[in-house]
């Protein structure tokens, strides 16, 4: 005869084993997640810092600000882009004076193309036609180019930078970034002015936080004037999106109030043109 009691008193220890060993999987799953968890902190904490730290704060050459005219234009010509001169040959004469130049092939970031701007914006430029191939973008030539139809200014990648810079007599010092090991590092230019169409790169320094570990790189590149018809907004290079590029909270906000207000027109006008095309459509 069947008695439920019996199978009943049978069962309940089944499913008691059955909750402990459950209990016991998922704990050993919890510890190894757990575990996990603080190794890929104390990774991260190590790779990761603030940015930028007393050190490098020290070293930046300026910060952007509104309504700011850096005198540019008085010194150099800025309508169009700085291009690298070609060097096949040991040395090039500019302005009179013999420049002695590296041959071979360029690999470092700071001889692609690149543009100055009136308020304190520094630019490198991709050039649409060159596809992302970087060593034909360095030498990529084309007067009189409808810039901000026909290159893209980035920041994202390591060949290809924005920054600001600030003016020091014949000299422009100028403050990137770069995206390394995890953490963003400062990465200062200079570039000496040889007469209002040519720039001499004269070095780069990686700033790594701590002041016994930066690496210069002396360059003696010669970069010409390339003139253009437009150039793209200096509100597009990344670098105006980062507070510790400008020299203080107050301007920052107003230049992002300022592009909000800007997007915000042009999707209003756009958005106008598309109703008008739509009713001459519909006769």
């Amino acid at each position: 005869m069947y008695n439920k009691t019996n199978y009943l008193q049978k069962l309940i220890p089944i499913s008691l084993d059955f909750s402990r060993m459950l209990y016991t999987f998922a704990h050993i799953i919890m510890r190894k997640y757990v575990f996990t968890a603080i190794i890929a902190s104390v990774t991260l904490t190590s790779c990761f810092s603030f940015f930028p730290n007393q050190y490098e704060k020290a070293l930046v050459y300026n910060g952007f600000r509104v309504n700011t005219n850096t005198g540019i234009a008085t010194k150099v010509n800025i309508k169009g882009y700085y291009s690298l001169v070609n060097d096949s040959t040991d040395s090039v004469t500019v302005g009179g004076s013999s420049i002695i130049s590296k041959g071979g092939m360029s690999t470092l970031a700071g001889y692609n193309p690149f543009i100055l701007y009136e308020d304190g914006t520094y630019g490198n430029i991709l050039f649409n036609a060159v596809e992302k191939d970087f060593y034909a973008n360095e030498h990529y030539k084309r007067a009189n180019m409808e810039l901000d139809k026909e290159c893209t200014p980035l920041n994202n990648i390591y060949l290809m930078r924005s920054g600001y810079y600030k003016l020091k007599e014949d000299t422009i010092c100028v403050t990137t970034y770069i995206y390394y090991l995890l953490r963003t590092e400062l990465v200062l230019l200079r570039y000496k002015i040889i007469d209002n169409s040519h720039l001499l790169l004269l070095d780069e320094t990686y700033i790594s936080g701590n002041k016994n570990e930066n690496d210069t790189c002396v360059q003696n590149r010669i970069f010409e004037f390339i003139p253009a018809k437009t150039l793209p907004s200096p509100s597009l290079f990344p670098i105006k999106k980062k507070r510790w590029a400008w020299a203080n909270k107050k301007d920052w906000k107003q230049f992002k109030h300022s592009i909000a207000r800007t997007s915000k027109n042009r999707n209003k006008v756009y958005r106008t043109k598309q109703f008008i095309q739509n009713i001459f459509s519909c006769h």
